[in-house]
């Protein structure tokens, strides 16, 4: 999900507790398959984890992995299967509920991911990703405000993480509330250079702040707005040119003039 950024959390999780059992008891073939998925090699893991459970073994770090090869691979049915059979062995696991709802959301299954995160946050209060899920499913099903407030509570746990911010500032364009939507993205922006869809948000927030400040007759700070909106979705498209959502964005912003 490019809301998804947790192959580190992903590869710690699978390997920190098996590090501690004797190797032999597992064979290499598992720390292999975290090998292969750490290089993309989904179907190769997936394979190599079958067969341990074919021999008899078995372990939640298993289906585990299997949950996020199978992720990787779009195939939401067994990831979703796999990461259950995860949670059966390791009931209530900080981990395995936050990797649940990161599977769900990606997969825009947006009501079973409010209503597991509403399960698991009183468990896990202060886990801002456990909230940063729960507002981005609450966002995508039209409640902008409830969303708002578990974004806020996402921030003070993790307050330099982009996702927060460009899901905030998205929030915010839809509500028509530009003015922080611009504060918001600006700063993902500053936390990260690289992302066309950063850019592609912030370009549609100033074009929004041209048009209102257009219409006020507030000509210098309009034609300021749209000079970084140009600005905004030229960095867009040199990072992802390919991208028909930027395309029709940058042709119609460049096309707009200056007052």
């Amino acid at each position: 999900m490019k809301h998804l950024i947790y192959t580190f959390a992903v590869t710690c999780l699978l390997v920190t507790s098996l590090h501690s059992q004797e190797k032999e008891q597992v064979g290499s073939a598992y720390f292999q398959a975290v090998d292969e998925y750490k290089v993309k090699n989904y179907n190769k893991s997936i394979e190599l984890v079958k067969s341990l459970l074919t021999d008899g073994k078995s372990s939640y770090e298993f289906y585990a992995l299997l949950a996020f090869n199978y992720d990787k691979l779009n195939d939401f049915e067994n990831s979703y299967k796999n990461i259950l059979e995860a949670r059966k062995r390791k009931p209530d696991d900080e981990d395995l509920l936050q990797a649940s709802l990161a599977i769900l959301t990606r997969h825009k299954k947006w009501k079973p991911a409010i209503e597991l995160a509403e399960k698991t946050i009183p468990l896990y209060p202060q886990n801002p990703e456990v909230r940063y899920f729960y507002a981005l499913a609450l966002s995508e099903k039209g409640a902008s405000k409830t969303a708002l407030s578990q974004i806020e509570k996402a921030k003070a746990g993790s307050p330099n993480d982009f996702r927060m911010l460009e899901l905030e500032g998205k929030i915010y364009y839809n509500l028509k509330n530009y003015d922080k939507a611009d504060v918001s993205l600006r700063w993902a922006s500053s936390l990260n250079q690289n992302s066309a869809e950063i850019w592609n948000n912030l370009a549609l927030v100033q074009e929004s702040l041209f048009k209102t400040n257009k219409k006020l007759g507030k000509k210098s700070q309009a034609n300021t707005y749209l000079a970084e909106a140009k600005d905004c979705i030229r960095k867009a498209s040199d990072l992802n040119g390919e991208s028909n959502t930027i395309k029709e964005n940058s042709k119609r912003i460049v096309a707009l003039n200056d007052l």
